[in-house]
């Protein structure tokens, strides 16, 4: 079975489902994406040429990735959940598709996706990971059927509890990870000489029920070029001032707290 043929997929344009012919997807108004060789589909055309994040700071995430940046969080996210044969598992904004890489590796059974706006991103993760599929698209308006999916993912990246409310089934999961007040906090006190916790979000999306809240702590250590991945992966290294960041690259070390809110929502 290809990819792309385990999941219930629509156009985004129109609603419509999509059929695959030949090398590429059809609906019934004719909209038409192509399959690329590495089985990635793009949904989202006639936009800007580069959308989503930069490659710089694609690259750095996946040497920080590689570091276990999310070990804690994998470590939860195997021990909540199971998903297997039948199930659709979806990671939004998956970036380098390295976390959807692992609820493959989890989950062998389930059919895995990650979907992202940047072009560059899935390309490079759909050549890493052969066994997920993986289509560039915007966390509006997905390219999944409605109440299709048996749990949405959502890792630092803009949810948008409308559409996962359409494309999660019912008794499914929304899990959005967000950053808890204190996380990255060494970075950002070496960065900064006024330093402002991270806000976060009491909010339960429309047709949804909270089953729970977890922070998952821990310390993140970086030395030398390591600490400007650490930075170059997040807003900060093109927010901040330049003698601020130039500060924080000279440093030899660099220790960080990381705190991980994890939301877990179940549809009603």
């Amino acid at each position: 079975m290809k990819r792309s043929d385990a999941f219930e997929l629509i156009c985004p344009k129109c609603g419509n489902r999509l059929i695959k012919r030949g090398n590429s997807l059809y609906c019934g108004e004719n909209h038409c994406y192509d399959v690329a060789k590495t089985g990635y589909v793009n949904f989202v055309l006639g936009g800007k040429k580069e959308s989503g994040d930069a490659k710089e700071l694609i690259e750095a995430r996946e040497r920080v990735m590689k570091k276990g940046y999310y070990r804690a969080l994998y470590d939860f996210v195997k021990g909540e959940f199971s998903f297997g044969a039948g199930d659709v598992v979806v990671d939004a904004g998956t970036g380098d598709g390295s976390f959807a890489g692992k609820l493959k590796e989890f989950f062998p059974s389930a059919a895995v996706a990650g979907t992202d706006l940047s072009k560059y991103a899935i390309s490079r993760a759909a050549k890493k990971y052969p066994d997920v599929f993986f289509a560039v698209a915007n966390n509006r308006r997905l390219p999944f059927a409605d109440s299709s999916l048996k749990a949405l993912f959502g890792v630092f990246t803009t949810a948008f509890p409308e559409e996962a409310a359409r494309v999660i089934a019912k008794g499914g999961f929304l899990v959005k990870i967000t950053p808890g007040k204190n996380h990255l906090l060494g970075l950002k006190r070496a960065l900064y000489e006024n330093v402002r916790l991270n806000e976060e979000d009491e909010s339960v999306p429309a047709g949804f029920t909270r089953e729970k809240t977890i922070r998952l702590r821990g310390v993140y250590h970086a030395v030398g070029e390591e600490i400007k991945d650490l930075a170059g992966m997040t807003p900060y290294s093109v927010k901040s001032p330049r003698n601020s960041l130039e500060r924080l690259y000279a440093m030899e070390t660099l220790d960080t707290e990381t705190e991980f809110r994890t939301d877990v929502f179940r549809k009603e």
